[in-house]
């Protein structure tokens, strides 16, 4: 079963109407201290129904006021759920579709669910590996607006131009696309290719001795 909650902003900001109305103490930002167990009450709901096969999954969608992950909304929200998908409105205005930001969305469940016997055994080093040179490239963006390309060293670069290709390449996906698990590892790994291997720091050399388009040891 799918439960949507179409928009958990809305309810909290109701929340604190109410309690304003009610002239409640409040919280942080003027939402009441109560918010999180009303949220936790509602949120852990999902689970396996008593009597039947299956269980609930449950998806609230929020806005973040201000753009701000910090606010009590998605905040709190954060705390109670099992992961958070965030949807990026730059990526968007460059128009990539989906527009995920992978860097602060996450999985709380996602490490016990893949790796060997699961998913693939080098799944859990690729995908800390692509986190981090992304997240390098997308910090250095900031630096290349002040100091320009010419002040940076060939990591850098590197690490700059990945950004771009991962968001290209791998963020952006057709809307009829369907990607298998080995399909995207094949390509992460086919994306950093474009990173020297010796800034490869998250990677074993066992992985990259096997999987590694251009390094791999038959």
């Amino acid at each position: 079963m799918l439960v949507i909650y179409t928009d958990m902003t809305n309810y909290c900001d109701s929340l604190r109407q109410i309690g304003a109305a009610r002239e409640e103490v409040p919280g942080r930002r003027g939402y009441p201290g109560y918010m999180y167990t009303d949220l936790a009450m509602m949120y852990e709901r999902a689970g396996m129904v008593k009597g039947k096969s299956g269980s609930i999954t449950q998806f609230p969608i929020l806005t973040m006021p201000g753009d701000d992950i910090t606010h009590p909304i998605p905040d709190l929200s954060g705390y109670i759920t099992e992961g958070q998908v965030v949807i990026s409105r730059e990526l968007h205005q460059k128009g990539i579709y989906p527009p995920i930001n992978v860097l602060p969305s996450l999985s709380r469940l996602m490490n016990a669910g893949i790796g060997e016997g699961k998913t693939r055994e080098d799944h859990k080093s690729v995908s800390d590996q692509l986190y981090a040179a992304y997240a390098q490239g997308k910090e250095l963006r900031g630096l290349v607006a002040i100091v320009g390309e010419d002040a940076l060293n060939e990591r850098d670069l590197q690490m700059l131009k990945f950004a771009d290709i991962f968001e290209d390449k791998f963020l952006r996906q057709g809307r009829d696309e369907e990607r298998t698990i080995e399909e995207t590892l094949d390509l992460s790994w086919e994306l950093l290719t474009n990173v020297n291997t010796k800034y490869l720091v998250r990677l074993d050399q066992k992985w990259i001795d096997k999987y590694h388009p251009t390094e791999k040891k038959v």
